[in-house]
């Protein structure tokens, strides 16, 4: 339980980081505990993080800003182990370099830096810039799908993803070319070569399919034979007339 002093502190900082939060930094104490902090982390331009979304834990002591609190990130990241404890000269496995004067952005904009920087330290870990940027492509995913405390915390944020990832759904339906019209494939508008996507392919091996028991059918209709009859009977007149003049 937080004492007079930490509540009154940390709801100081929360309105001095409502009115102007850090950049890339979004945080607030958690409704049931002023000491269980939440935070996102936007990874920033030109970094392997950019576009990321990283959410984390901030879980003061009922002393503070007397002493650090602890710092967890729960996103996947590729450079700290996720519901871990880190080792930051501003978090709790440094009481002694702990200054009171410093406050959650200043916390997190440390955070950040050493994000973004390369030196380890407990809770770290070392993967390639390619596995950063493939975790970042996929942390909007994982905080509004997998991440319960996101979803809890950052309603509006899990929300804002999951439309965005209908919306991209139904753009690339759109754009994938759909066989509605498989005679252009037929007439050589479109080259079955040319279609990468499994499912449609399927699709131009069905409608082939039931082109050709279409065109056996219609081969085997009335209207067929009578015509193909004609065919044979005007054949035989041509070469009756031509046998006739030619004796």
């Amino acid at each position: 339980m937080a004492t007079k002093q930490a509540h009154r502190r940390l709801t100081k900082e929360y309105k001095l980081i409502q009115d102007n939060s850090p950049p890339f930094i979004t945080a607030h104490p958690s409704e049931s505990n002023i000491l269980e902090w939440h935070y996102v982390i936007d990874g920033p331009p030109d970094t392997p993080y950019n576009n990321g979304q990283y959410h984390g834990v901030l879980l003061f002591p009922s002393e503070y800003p007397f002493k650090p609190p602890s710092i967890k990130m729960c996103t996947p990241n590729g450079r700290f182990q996720t519901n871990t404890k880190l080792c930051l000269s501003m978090s709790d496995f440094h009481p002694d370099l702990w200054n009171p004067g410093w406050s959650v952005s200043t916390i997190l904009m440390g955070l950040l830096s050493f994000m973004t920087g390369s030196d380890s330290t407990t809770g770290s870990i070392s993967t390639s810039d390619a596995v950063k940027v493939n975790l970042a492509k996929a942390s909007k995913f994982y905080n509004a799908c997998q991440n319960s405390a996101f979803q809890v915390q950052f309603p509006a944020l899990a929300k804002q993803t999951i439309d965005q990832i209908h919306e991209d759904r139904l753009r690339e339906s759109s754009e994938v070319r759909k066989l509605d019209h498989p005679t252009d494939i037929a007439e050589g508008i479109i080259n079955i070569g040319e279609i990468e996507d499994p499912e449609d392919k399927v699709r131009y091996q069905i409608w082939k399919e039931n082109e050709s028991e279409r065109a056996d059918e219609n081969n085997k209709s009335p209207a067929s034979i009578l015509s193909k009859l004609q065919y044979v009977l005007f054949f035989i007149f041509l070469g009756a007339v031509f046998k006739y003049y030619t004796h």
